[in-house]
């Protein structure tokens, strides 16, 4: 059985009440394979995370030690979207890094992936107006995969429908060792990965929602490498 680690959001429930969560969507994408479960990844420090500006998290020393408590036990990681990005999600990246354990980011967690590993800050714009970028349909636009890329070796087309749903995007120069595999039609990055590793990808678009034929390929590509 494989252990997926699903990086945990903060959020306030109807009730007002702070709760740290996982997208459900997200979870059950992974439960549809007999040998995977998942477990949420939470902050280990005091810090309610919803309250914190962007990599404003207390992550100490202490915090590092009861983290690597649980990830010595996933076999891969998930990072799902959401609207900020800390010193805690930067260390689960860095432990699949260092440990070549697949990783795979959604929509946000693509654009952690492309800049919080190294000490190279995230380069992000604002997508202006409303756009196909962020709307909530199923198929938003194409996206075009790039050659030799190992996203394009997994769902071996040239062109794809996504859906989407995000107001900010990422802009180059990118790291060193991150390679863009797909754009938008519009030029707007759509996914990245790091090619020396096993398997460490992102996408800006949303695959457990869309659970069409590619996102399945990507999926099934990401659980055959835990």
């Amino acid at each position: 059985m494989k252990i997926v680690g699903v990086i945990g959001r903060a959020k306030r429930n109807i009730d007002g009440r702070q709760i740290f969560q996982v997208p459900e969507q997200a979870r059950r994408a992974l439960m549809q394979f007999d040998n995977v479960v998942t477990i949420a990844l939470l902050p280990t420090s005091e810090d309610f995370y919803s309250h914190l500006q962007d990599k404003n998290d207390d992550f100490s020393e202490l915090d590092k030690t009861k983290l690597d408590a649980v990830l010595k036990w996933c076999d891969g990681f998930l990072a799902p979207g959401g609207c900020s990005w800390f010193h805690f999600d930067k260390y689960v990246i860095d432990h699949a890094m260092k440990y070549d354990k697949p990783f795979l980011g959604y929509c946000a967690g693509m654009q952690y992936l492309a800049g919080l590993h190294s000490e190279i800050e995230p380069r992000m714009d604002r997508i202006p107006g409303e756009t196909h970028h962020n709307g909530v349909k199923r198929d938003s636009h194409t996206d075009f995969l790039i050659d030799g890329t190992k996203l394009k070796s997994i769902i071996q087309e040239d062109v794809i429908p996504v859906n989407s749903s995000h107001y900010y995007a990422l802009n180059p120069p990118l790291n060193d060792d991150i390679v863009i595999s797909a754009y938008s039609e519009d030029g707007v990055i759509e996914a990245v990965e790091i090619p020396d590793k096993k398997f460490i990808i992102g996408v800006q678009w949303h695959p457990e929602y869309l659970l069409d034929e590619h996102s399945k390929k990507l999926l099934q590509a990401f659980v055959d490498a835990l």
